[in-house]
């Protein structure tokens, strides 16, 4: 079913311009638009009905402690770590 300029409604978010540029990178480094990645990250974690399984809950509770984070000292060393460079 297409949508129609009626159905939708806009929404406008004030925040800090550092946090705008980030998420515009993480767009353009995904390679969708800041509003599709916005909205998906809505849906996905605000709509979801999904529940984490014990491994996620674990890996959270290790993030959360510090245990096996990699450090990246800038997105150079971040894409140089993910092996893409």
């Amino acid at each position: 079913m297409s949508s129609t300029h009626s159905d939708r409604t806009r929404m406008t978010i004030d925040m800090p311009i550092n946090e705008h540029k980030q998420l515009k990178a993480m767009a353009a480094f995904m390679g969708v638009s800041l509003k599709d990645l916005v909205l998906s990250c809505v849906r996905d974690h605000l709509f979801s009905q999904n529940k984490p399984n014990e491994e996620t809950l674990k890996a959270f509770k290790e993030t959360e402690e510090g245990i096996g984070l990699v450090k990246c000292y800038n997105f150079d060393d971040f894409i140089a770590k993910l092996g893409l460079k």
